[in-house]
């Protein structure tokens, strides 16, 4: 709040004048906003997405002023308003928008750039550097935020919470300067148009991440269904996922390979609904030979349900494997060395872990001392060895026995920030 009233501050001491007759179009345009934001829609817990924010840098080139930030931030702030939310919120939502439009507004004018009614041929560095300014100070506010809340890095936040995000930004470079000539060659039609844009993009979203988010939730609910019929594997899976991002993330992947790794460690155990596996999991004792080898089928009944979903192609060769050991000795197919797919050495790692930290009936779980003696034991037999170099000389070992951090299961439903990626607000608490 004190940046933002700062930075507006100093953008009225830069540029006091204001010529009133400019202002039509930042109000048309907040007007627009406005419908954008009270049109928002729940994309997860209490994380809303809108389509406001293209209105709002519209806006800004159209007429970069104190007074259009001004006009943005009161918009704002009658949206916020309109919805039941905690006061810190409304605050910190209608600050990070004053404050990214200050600081873009700014930008645009100290690179030479003139308001579009005015001057309406494009002009690529400034209307450049405000939409990416805007946008970087909007999402990194969002992402400080979280970050100082959860006691995450800010960066690490911020980059895994927009890297999928980036083409959506790249396309509201000339998506803003178009929308500003439609006002000032079109004026109120211009504005009629971009309200159609605006709410047909909200019913795409909507409709499409309520798709998405029900079909994964209904892959969750099949893993817990699996999960119950073992009474010593209840949360298995999703401790797995989780285990897996932290030993992806150790390894250096990308957030979407991280991802794709994740889903693949929830769903890495779905075969054993299979019924040849019920009676087999429901003994209380050791296995005998006959349903080990039974049990060492269910790698390949978990790559063939997973494999009947489209989406999910990519991962099935992580599913399949993840009982392969480094030297050949693992199942169903002896693959060795890194003929093993990557994601499935990583939930190797994963799976193992959570078995030694789990109470089993023959022994109580195994401290981190214990755990990462037994990974350096069996590198380079069960264990790729650069993982596990990697991994047992990381500090983010210890994440895997924080107990404070295992609220932060990775669901199939969490998968879905990005969600938050895609539907470029700006972005909201």
């Amino acid at each position: 709040m004190a940046a933002a009233a700062a930075s507006l501050v100093g953008l009225y001491f830069y540029q006091p004048q204001v010529e009133l007759s400019l202002l039509a179009g930042a109000g048309w345009l907040t007007l627009v906003a406005f419908l954008g934001t009270i049109l928002s829609y729940r994309v997860q817990g209490s994380t809303f997405g809108a389509v406001s924010f293209i209105p709002f840098l519209t806006a800004f080139v159209l007429y970069p002023s104190w007074a259009t930030v001004g006009i943005v931030g009161a918009s704002a702030m009658v949206a916020e308003l309109i919805k039941p939310k905690m006061a810190i919120k409304r605050a910190f939502n209608v600050s990070q928008i004053v404050l990214a439009g200050c600081i873009s507004s700014a930008c645009y004018l100290l690179l030479g750039g003139r308001a579009l009614q005015i001057d309406p041929s494009f002009q690529p560095i400034p209307h450049i550097a405000a939409v990416v300014v805007f946008l970087l100070v909007n999402t990194l506010a969002v992402a400080a935020v979280i970050g100082l809340a959860e006691g995450k890095s800010i960066i690490k936040t911020w980059a895994g919470g927009n890297s999928a995000g980036l083409v959506y930004d790249i396309v509201a470079i000339p998506g803003v300067f178009a929308f500003a000539r439609a006002y000032v060659d079109w004026g109120g039609w211009g504005v009629g148009v971009l309200c159609a844009l605006i709410l047909g993009l909200r019913l795409t979203y909507q409709s499409k991440h309520q798709l998405e988010t029900t079909n994964k939730e209904l892959l969750e609910l099949f893993v817990h269904t699996v999960e119950f019929r073992d009474p010593y594997t209840s949360g298995h899976s999703q401790r797995v996922s989780r285990y897996s991002r932290i030993i992806a993330q150790v390894v250096g992947l990308t957030p979407k390979e991280i991802d794709r790794i994740s889903i693949a460690a929830l769903l890495h155990d779905v075969g054993k609904i299979h019924e040849i596996f019920a009676p087999i999991l429901m003994k209380p004792g050791r296995l005998t030979p006959e349903e080990r080898a039974i049990m060492e089928l269910h790698p390949i009944k978990s790559a063939e349900l997973v494999a009947k979903i489209s989406d999910l192609q990519d991962i099935v060769p992580s599913v399949r494997h993840h009982h392969e050991n480094w030297d050949g000795t693992g199942y169903p197919d002896q693959l060795k060395g890194k003929e093993i797919p990557l994601g499935s050495r990583i939930i190797m790692f994963a799976d193992t872990i959570d078995a030694m930290t789990t109470d089993r009936p023959y022994r109580k779980a195994l401290g981190e001392a214990e755990v990462r003696e037994e990974l350096r034991k069996f590198r380079g037999i069960q264990f790729d060895p650069d993982i596990c170099d990697a991994l047992v000389g990381s500090p983010d070992f210890r994440r895997l026995f924080d107990s404070s951090d295992s609220g932060k299961v990775h669901s199939l439903t969490q998968i879905l920030e990005i969600v938050r990626k895609r539907v470029k607000t700006p972005a909201v608490a």
